[in-house]
C-alpha cells in the first residue's frame, strides 16, 4: 500500500485496508466473478479496500460516540460464531493465544463491532429487499451477456436476490458514510 490516510488523525493501518481487500475478493469470487477478472481489478479493488478501511474507521467512531447498547448475550453470541467458524472452543483458545489476546480483550473487541453492527442495521433498515422482477431482470441481463452457462434463475436466484441486497445496502452505507465524512477530517499522506 503506497498510500496512507488518517481519519481525524488516526492512521488507517496496512493491516484494516488487507482486511477489507480480502473481504471484497472473497464476495466477489463467492459471487462468480472469475478469479481472473478479479485479479485484473486488483489496482481498484485495493483503492476501494482503503475506502473501506476508512469508512469502517467513521463507523467505528460513530458507534463509539452513539454508546449504541451491545449487551452480554450480543457478545456471548458473536463469540459463539467465532467459535463455530474456527471449528470449536479448542481452536479458540489457541487462536487467541496465538494473537496474544485475552479473551476478555477480545470480547471488547466484539462488544465494538455488535455496536458496528447496529449502527450498520440502523443505517440500512429502510433498504427493501430486492424483488422478484429484479432477480429475474438480473439474472436475464447476465443471461443475455453470456455470464451465467448452464445455470437457471432457480439456480442463482440465491445468489442473485443475495448480490442485488449487497448492492442496496452498500450503496444505503456509501450514503451514510459519505455523511460521516463530510464531518471528519479525511487526509491521505
Amino acid at each position: 500500500m503506497t498510500k496512507k490516510a488518517y481519519v481525524n488523525g488516526e492512521e488507517i493501518g496496512e493491516g484494516a485496508v488487507t482486511f477489507e481487500l480480502s473481504r471484497l475478493v472473497k464476495f466477489y469470487t463467492s459471487h462468480g466473478i472469475p478469479e481472473d477478472e478479479v485479479k485484473k481489478s486488483l489496482p481498484e479493488l485495493e483503492e476501494k479496500a482503503l475506502e473501506q478501511a476508512i469508512g469502517a474507521k467513521l463507523l467505528l467512531m460513530r458507534a463509539a460516540q452513539l454508546d449504541l447498547p451491545v449487551t452480554k448475550a450480543d457478545v456471548d453470541a458473536e463469540v459463539a460464531k467465532v467459535i463455530s467458524q474456527i471449528g470449536g472452543e479448542e481452536n479458540y483458545r489457541r487462536a487467541l493465544a496465538a494473537q496474544n489476546l485475552t479473551e476478555d480483550g477480545f470480547r471488547r473487541e466484539l462488544e465494538k463491532g455488535a455496536r458496528v453492527n447496529k449502527l450498520v442495521e440502523r443505517a440500512c433498515a429502510g433498504v427493501p429487499d430486492p424483488t422478484e422482477e429484479e432477480v429475474a431482470a438480473f439474472y436475464d441481463a447476465q443471461r443475455r451477456a453470456g455470464k451465467t452457462g448452464d445455470a437457471t434463475l432457480v439456480d442463482l436466484h440465491d445468489k442473485i436476490r443475495d448480490l442485488l441486497r449487497h448492492d442496496a445496502r452498500g450503496r444505503a452505507m456509501e450514503a451514510f458514510v459519505a455523511e460521516l465524512r463530510a464531518n471528519a477530517n479525511v487526509e491521505y499522506r
